[in-house]
C-alpha cells in the first residue's frame, strides 16, 4: 500500500512539473525559475554623471524599472537594489563606500542567476558614444555574459562597443554571483543623450536587452 501511494504521489508530482513546463512554454515564460538582480546606479545625493538638468541616477532608475517589467513578463523573479531616488548608504562617513557595500550585500544575499548594474558613461571628449558592457573575473560566467549580451545587442542596436574587462570597480569585486555592468551610453555625447532621454529608444533598448538576457540563458541550457 505504501509503495502504491508513493507511486501515485510521484506520478502526481511529475504531472505538475510537466504541466508547469508546458504552461511556461505556451505563455513564453522563458525565464521562469531565474532570479535577476538589477542595480540602478547612484541615487539620492549621488546623481552620478550629469548634463544640465539630466541626471544619470534618474535614467538608471527609469531603465531598470522598464527592464524589471520586461524580465518579469518572461517569468523571471526580479529584484532592484533601489526603487526610489535614494542611495543605500547607512552612514554619512565614507557614504559612497557604504552605498556600494550594501548593494553588493543585497545581491550576494539573494544569490541571483545574474545581476545587471545599470549606468551611463561620460567623457570630456563628446565624440565617444555607444553602449558598453564591463566585466571582471570574480565569477567565471562574467566574461561569457558580457560577450553573449554584446553579440546580441550589436545585431539589433547601433553603436555597441566591444565588452571590456575591468577589475578596478570596488563594488563588483565583492559580488560573487555572475553579472555585468552595462553603460547604456554616453551622457556626454549629444546623440546618445538624445536617445537615452526619449521613451521610444528606451523601450527599444530594453527590448533588446531583455532578448539578449533570454538568449544567454537559452544557450546556457
Amino acid at each position: 500500500m505504501n509503495k502504491y501511494k508513493l507511486l501515485i504521489i510521484t506520478i502526481f508530482l511529475m504531472t505538475i512539473i510537466s504541466v508547469s513546463r508546458t504552461y511556461a512554454i505556451i505563455n513564453n515564460y522563458s525565464l521562469l525559475g531565474k532570479t535577476i538582480y538589477l542595480d540602478p546606479g547612484h541615487g539620492g545625493i549621488d546623481s552620478g554623471t550629469t548634463y544640465k538638468k539630466i541626471y544619470e541616477k534618474d535614467i538608471n532608475l527609469i531603465m531598470s524599472k522598464k527592464l524589471e517589467k520586461s524580465l518579469t513578463a518572461l517569468g523571471a523573479t526580479v529584484y532592484l537594489t533601489r526603487e526610489i531616488d535614494k542611495d543605500l548608504s547607512l552612514t554619512k562617513h565614507n557614504r559612497k563606500r557604504s552605498d556600494l557595500i550594501n548593494r553588493a550585500y543585497l545581491i550576494n544575499k539573494t544569490k541571483p542567476d545574474m545581476y545587471i548594474s545599470i549606468h551611463l558613461n561620460y567623457l570630456s571628449d563628446s565624440r565617444y558614444k555607444g553602449l558598453q558592457i564591463f566585466y571582471n573575473n570574480k565569477n567565471q560566467e562574467n566574461k561569457q555574459i558580457a560577450q553573449s549580451l554584446t553579440n546580441y545587442m550589436k545585431e539589433y542596436t547601433s553603436n555597441v562597443r566591444e565588452p571590456k574587462y575591468n577589475s578596478t570597480y570596488y563594488m563588483y569585486r565583492n559580488i560573487t554571483s555572475p553579472g555585468v555592468l552595462i553603460e547604456l551610453g554616453f551622457l556626454s555625447n549629444p546623440d546618445d543623450r538624445y536617445r537615452l532621454t526619449h521613451e521610444d529608444y528606451q523601450d527599444k533598448l530594453i527590448t533588446n536587452l531583455t532578448n539578449s538576457i533570454e538568449k544567454y540563458f537559452q544557450e546556457k541550457r
